[in-house]
């Protein structure tokens, strides 16, 4: 695992650079399958399921974007208390690194932090909480401004 913020930004973007070229390609299909749907004669259920993968395709990114975010928290958690097996729930990990001895992240980075948090929840657990409603461009803003907070680098202590 990374022990620089730099490299887990740099992460995180490229989640979101895949989420980019994977709703292209979903578009382009759609629109050359609409023009010519014969295209997909032989593969009647992926023609089916075609759509439905497009409108996912935002909620599975934002899934694999918050598990690139967590991925960090866990490292930087890791490091700080020496224990390479030490395991918190996201919702712990975001409170506890947030709120730290009066150098903490402020509240509201926090909470929307965490917002994210409930977002992938929804779409990880078909979740019908009050989660609302988020683009991966402003998840991805949310979360990357909580990484903004963490030291430079952090020394690893995993084995």
């Amino acid at each position: 695992m990374p022990h620089l913020r730099f490299d887990w930004h740099e992460h995180l973007k490229e989640v979101e650079r895949e989420y980019r070229a994977a709703q292209f390609a979903v578009d382009r299909l759609l629109n050359e399958v609409a023009k010519n749907p014969s295209i997909l004669v032989e593969s009647e259920s992926v023609r089916s399921s075609l759509r439905t993968a497009y409108e996912n395709l935002e909620g599975t990114y934002l899934v694999r974007l918050f598990a690139a975010f967590e991925a960090g928290l866990r490292s930087f958690d890791r490091a700080r208390h020496n224990d390479s097996t030490r395991r918190e729930d996201a919702a712990v990990l975001i409170d506890s690194i947030g709120g730290r001895r009066g150098q903490g992240i402020s509240a509201s980075i926090r909470a929307n932090a965490q917002a994210v948090r409930r977002v992938r929840n929804r779409w990880a657990h078909e979740d019908d909480s009050s989660a609302e409603n988020m683009s991966i461009k402003e998840a991805a803003a949310r979360l990357q401004n909580f990484l903004s907070w963490l030291p430079e680098s952090w020394v690893s202590f995993e084995k």
